[in-house]
């Protein structure tokens, strides 16, 4: 990688461009540029995105992109393929822990659910009981005082009218 850091190096100053205004072009940091140029790949954590950001790069300098990609394809194929093969399964059964983890973090039974929507429900529930016995006993109430003035109004009419003495 060291030779397309170089390769990416000479180009830009043979345009004349400061670090500072390709990392403002491309939307990268500097750091990330200077890594680039000096081939370090061990800096960038996702290989998609190195491989995306050395596309860019190839485009945004006028170099032969194809060639550039078959480059790095090969370049990645070789470092690939040297890593051993009990790393590469220790690193897949790490990544397959942290996803069983995730998903059970994630993952709840119908009856889970369930039972924590009725937990949700309870407290609706006793609100509206309540509100229902209040609702029933205001119009008890209201029921029992319309009636009282009733009687009382017709009280006074017998009275009036002198049915009672």
């Amino acid at each position: 990688m060291k030779e397309l850091g170089i390769k990416f190096k000479e180009k830009r100053e043979e345009i004349g461009l400061k670090l500072d205004e390709v990392s403002k072009d491309l939307d990268i940091t500097i750091p990330q540029l200077e890594n680039l140029e000096e081939g370090n790949i061990n800096a960038f954590k996702d290989i998609f995105f190195l491989k995306d950001l050395i596309k860019r790069y190839t485009v945004y300098l006028n170099l032969d992109e194809d060639e550039t990609l078959e480059y790095f394809n090969d370049f990645v194929f070789d470092y690939t393929s040297k890593i051993p093969v009990e790393e590469i399964e220790a690193k897949v059964k790490e990544i397959n822990r942290q996803e069983e983890i995730e998903t059970r973090k994630k993952i709840s039974s119908p009856y889970t659910a369930r039972k924590v929507m009725k937990a949700k429900l309870k407290p609706l529930y006793l609100y509206l009981i309540i509100t229902v016995i209040l609702v029933t006993i205001t119009l008890l109430i209201m029921n029992s005082v319309i009636n009282t003035k009733k009687e009382l109004i017709s009280y006074d009419y017998k009275i009036v009218k002198g049915e009672i003495q």
